[in-house]
């Protein structure tokens, strides 16, 4: 093996460590990526969970629990956005058929009702005050 050939096989070496440091680098960040999203789906569940607590306690029908869940997923979607600029279509029927074991038809009309609802005052707020809501007497 010439000079030429060892110098050339000690660079092919470097770059097979400078790449075995990258995928290294990339799977420390796709692991810290997926935590994060445990994290917020974590988040996501507890959150929705003292909703439904805060539904309960007010009483609401299933009808109107299922509006006010839809009204969140909207808001969700677009926690920046001006209550009357929302889409309605950033929340897919078929999200909010599969999430609330509808029909189509069913989760067009509460997706609508849920718009409704958001465009007569219930808004970012109100999902907070229900996201936050704690039943008295729970530890």
């Amino acid at each position: 093996m010439t000079q030429g050939d060892r110098a050339a096989a000690r660079a092919l070496a470097d770059v097979a460590r400078v790449y075995a440091c990258l995928a290294e680098r990339a799977d420390h960040t796709v692991a810290r990526l997926d935590l994060v999203t445990a994290q917020l789906r974590a988040d996501t569940a507890r959150a929705e969970a003292a909703a439904e607590a805060a539904d309960d306690y007010a009483r609401l029908t299933p009808r109107q629990r299922s509006e006010r869940r839809v009204a969140r997923m909207l808001l969700a979607a677009q926690p920046n956005t001006p209550i009357d600029k929302i889409n309605h279509e950033a929340v897919p029927l078929t999200m909010v058929m599969e999430r609330l074991d509808v029909s189509q038809s069913t989760a067009s009309e509460i997706r609508k009702e849920a718009m409704a609802l958001l465009l007569s005052g219930y808004g970012h707020q109100d999902a907070a005050v229900d996201a936050d809501y704690e039943p008295a007497g729970k530890d």
